[in-house]
């Protein structure tokens, strides 16, 4: 592999007779693989137009071979008035370098400049903030990773002090140094230290795109535990049951701040080492939480300006969890300073395989209206805008005398007489799902800086999140799903989300799910009938899980979840769903070698999940729709029809699938829409709508066409959109007429295609050739797809003829099937997610590899949550 770096100073490589000034760049290869090469092209005092015109970029694409990783780091030097770089050339150069790198199949990543050891008032200060929001958006605009160095290196002399940061910097006394004998104090130019520090970090980020191998050796399965609960001999016999039924992973720590911190400043890890050490002494391995949404009692009062604030400006108060806002800077130094002593711990600890950030970003509270968040609003405005006339002019504040004269008269979308601008309520949602992707980028570095444990969250599809951006600067996604039996796509909607949230990362963990059944004090629920977590736990595994963890090993006496089933009561005995537990133990033990021997070979057909469309659904939503709903019905629709999806979103790239759906993305980037356009040009199957392209970025409706730039290519016009009630409309496909009840788009067609289906004499469905390929445009669907055959016979048209697996085996309602492939085989591990038995057909003759069967030509029955492997030689 090669690793080709372009920037400044700071990055650049020193003779000896300038030692001991190093740039990281001179320091990374010691931190890589003798196998990796790393060409360094950095420069004292490139800006990114010099870098260009000097011819420096032209040797440096000399080196750029198909997935050669280019890393870019410039600012310092553009930022200096005598360069002349305007903030808006300096996005032009590096959008011009990406996208050279990009054309050559290389891997760019911007990193951010590195922070200068202190600011003009001689103390810490963010010198090179103005790179940052820039340098963010045109990762995203590009799809490129974004390394935060700027971040990590503020924080990480911030936590050395002022004194002490000096040993990073080149700082000499006179005299000390023969290449520099007159002495040096120089606050930009890293020492052979800092340089180190640096590149160690950037190593570590690196790993993600070179190593090949699992990020874990074993396959888990486990529970939660809360040694801060139960006595050290309740814990014992605990991990002495974990072992008798199989399990061999625990995740512990989520909530215990106030055991590892019980005063201010004041630690006490004793708890914590000594139970580590009970699960390496047992074999059990650990996810070790970061514990930041239950800040204790003593902060609470020492800092009550950190609680929450609602939107009709009363406080949260102590007590529940995630009560206190994650953008207080009080909140987030306790956080940050406790993070990295955990991170320590883990370090020494070999049985500690993984950190998990806080637990379920968003679970509870959403938006804040504290000081904080106030005073942070202006500046995020200003970095997102530039100017507050091009704030107005995007958010259309002529409606209603709504106009700003300045960034810090803009307000927070309070309590007011009627609605908000709908640009402002979006405005402040993606500021709050940003700022908290910050908190837990920071806890990352933190992190960092004392280990390279794989990071993880458990994210969920009800939370409000940016979950592509958040998962951005982790290395394996991480979820929690609690779905009721008799809806089993929403189970395995997580599996094809998740497994496709990280672009070359297929793993993911399950680190919460029920026994039998969830519940709290408010809400008791019934159990799942026995077998299906069983079916949850074999096809997850089969779908690339690498953890399968309940929530909880022993419940609850105290607090508000005691009606939560757990493997074992509170006093000890086998709970709701324990038979299921303890078959989940022997299955794995029997499927772990085929999972070792097979590698998961992703669905050719592709759905496209949007947190930017969920966001935008919070605020319009017209008093009747809910995106998860919206999405996980039509999800279902198709899984019930045996056909395999991966669920992708904005950012994943599309050539490896045959067909793409993308239904209710409001917002289509020209980004997307430009990929759109390759998709099909390359023989790619697009299926648009509803509501996909009917709003713009800001949340506004299109000014020129009613689906903005997506109706422009499509060559739409007279779009009119419109809610539909029950029985009121109709749509007719084909020799069907069934009623409509969403939000209608119908349009007329300017270019050449065909209609499909109408409502009256209006076009509601098209399809047009682009390219090698073709676009249908879906402007209103049918009221129950589940029950629609209309709905069956459009997919069985469209859609079902990519399915992959047909050559195999056909699917129908119930069946859950994913393919997994070694050398010489090929597998379906097909489970029935029904409560009644379900027929399958197979096409040809295979074995059953858990039975050791031969499965003839035809029909086959399975009974409820009962699970085969089939297998095929190639």
């Amino acid at each position: 592999m090669k690793i080709v770096l372009a920037g400044d100073s700071t990055m650049a490589d020193y003779p000896v007779d300038q030692q001991p000034m190093m740039g990281w760049g001179q320091a990374l290869p010691s931190y890589l693989s003798p196998e990796v090469t790393v060409h360094n092209f950095a420069k004292n005092g490139s800006t990114t137009r010099s870098f260009i015109e000097e011819g420096r970029l032209a040797k440096l694409m000399q080196e750029v071979d198909p997935q050669t990783i280019v890393l870019l780091q410039f600012g310092h030097n553009d930022q200096k008035e005598k360069n002349k770089v305007t903030i808006e050339e300096y996005v032009a150069f590096l959008t011009d370098i990406i996208r050279r790198i990009k054309d050559k199949a290389g891997i760019p990543i911007i990193c951010t400049p590195v922070e200068r050891r202190v600011g003009d008032e001689g103390q810490l200060a963010h010198t090179l903030s103005e790179f940052q929001p820039v340098l963010k958006e045109l990762s995203r605009i590009e799809e490129v990773a974004l390394f935060d160095l700027n971040r990590y290196t503020y924080h990480y002399y911030e936590s050395l002090g002022l004194e002490a940061s000096k040993a990073l910097f080149v700082w000499l006394k006179p005299g000390e140094n023969p290449n520099y004998p007159a002495g040096l104090a120089d606050n930009t130019h890293f020492s052979q230290s800092g340089a180190h520090m640096v590149a160690r970090y950037v190593s570590i980020r690196l790993q993600a795109y070179m190593n090949e191998q699992s990020l874990f050796s074993n396959t888990y399965y486990g529970a939660c535990m809360y040694p801060e609960v139960w006595s050290e001999e309740i814990m014992q016999s605990d991990i002495q049951t974990m072992k008798q039924i199989g399990m061999n992973f625990a995740r512990i720590g989520e909530f215990m701040w106030r055991d590892l911190e019980p005063k201010p400043g004041e630690y006490d890890f004793e708890l914590l080492e000594r139970v580590l050490k009970q699960y390496q002494t047992n074999g059990i391995d650990v996810c070790l939480c970061i514990p930041t949404p239950t800040p204790p009692r003593w902060f609470t009062k020492q800092y009550p300006e950190a609680l929450v604030t609602n939107q009709d400006g009363t406080k949260m108060h102590h007590g529940s969890r995630q009560h206190v806002c994650t953008n207080n800077e009080d909140f987030r130094r306790y956080a940050y300073r406790l993070t990295r002593k955990i991170a320590e711990i883990a370090e020494k600890h070999e049985n500690v395989v993984m950190l998990q950030l806080d637990n379920e970003f968003k679970c509870h509270v959403d938006l804040c209206y504290c000081t904080s968040c106030q005073t942070r609003w202006h500046q995020y405005l200003k970095d997102t805008y530039q100017t507050v006339t091009n704030l107005n002019k995007r958010w259309g504040t002529t409606v209603w005398s709504e106009w700003y004269d300045a960034f810090d008269d803009v307000i927070l979308p309070l309590a007011t007489p009627f609605l908000h601008n709908s640009s402002l309520m979006n405005a402040f949602r993606r500021f709050t799902t940003d700022t908290l992707n910050e908190f837990a980028h920071d806890l990352c570095h933190f992190i960092r800086m004392e280990t390279a444990l794989p990071i993880t969250h458990n994210s969920a599809f009800g939370f409000n999140l940016q979950n592509d951006e958040l998962f951005a600067d982790l290395d394996v996604a991480g979820f929690d799903t609690y779905p009721p039996a008799d809806n089993y796509p929403a189970y395995t909607m997580n599996l094809d989300r998740w497994r496709n949230v990280k672009p070359g990362n297929k793993e993911m963990l399950l680190l919460e799910t029920c026994t039998a059944n969830a519940g709290h004090i408010e809400n008791y629920a019934s159990p799942r009938p026995r077998g299906f977590v069983t079916s949850e736990a074999f096809i997850g595994y089969a779908g690339n899980l690498k953890s399968f963890c309940f929530w909880h090993f022993r419940g609850h006496r105290f607090g508000v979840e005691q009606p939560h089933s757990a493997v074992l009561t509170a006093w000890g005995e086998p709970d709701r769903g324990y038979e299921d537990v303890v078959r989940i133990g022997q299955l794995k033990k029997q499927i772990v070698p085929l999972l070792a021997e097979t590698t998961y070979v992703p669905a050719k057909i592709a759905i496209m999940y949007s947190d930017y469309s969920k966001r935008f659904y919070t605020i319009d939503h017209g008093g009747v729709y809910d995106y998860r709903g919206l999405f996980t019905e039509f999800y279902g629709s198709l899984i019930r029809q045996g056909i395999s999806l991966e669920i992708i979103q904005e950012n994943s790239p599309l050539e490896d699938y045959d067909v793409v759906l993308a239904p209710f993305v409001r917002w289509i980037s020209p980004t997307l829409l430009e990929k759109f356009a390759a998709f099909t040009d390359k023989g790619g199957k697009l299926i648009l709508g509803p509501m996909t392209g009917d709003r713009t970025k800001e949340l506004a409706w299109p000014a020129t066409n009613g689906l903005d730039r997506l109706g422009e290519w499509l060559g739409f016009d007279q779009i009119q959109q419109y809610q539909t009630s029950e029985n009121s409309c109709s749509i007719r496909y084909q020799h069907h007429l069934e009623p409509l009840d969403r939000l209608v788009t119908v349009f007329d067609l300017r270019i050449d295609g065909t209609i499909e289906a109408t409502v009256g004499n209006r076009t509601v469905i098209s399809k047009q050739k682009k390219g090698a390929g073709e676009v249908l445009y879906l402007g209103g669907v049918p009221r129950d797809l589940r029950s629609s055959q209309l709905w069956k016979d459009f997919c069985e048209k469209e859609i079902i003829p990519f399915e992959s697996d047909r050559e195999w085996a056909r699917t129908a309602n119930g069946l859950v099937k994913y393919r997994r492939e070694s050398k010489t085989y090929i597998q379906l591990w097909i489970v029935n997610m029904e409560s009644v038995k379900t027929t399958y057909f197979i096409e040809k003759e295979g074995r059953e590899r858990l039975n050791d069967v031969t499965l003839t030509i035809g029909k086959h029955v399975l009974a409820p949550y009962e699970y085969q492997i089939i297998e095929w030689m190639k």
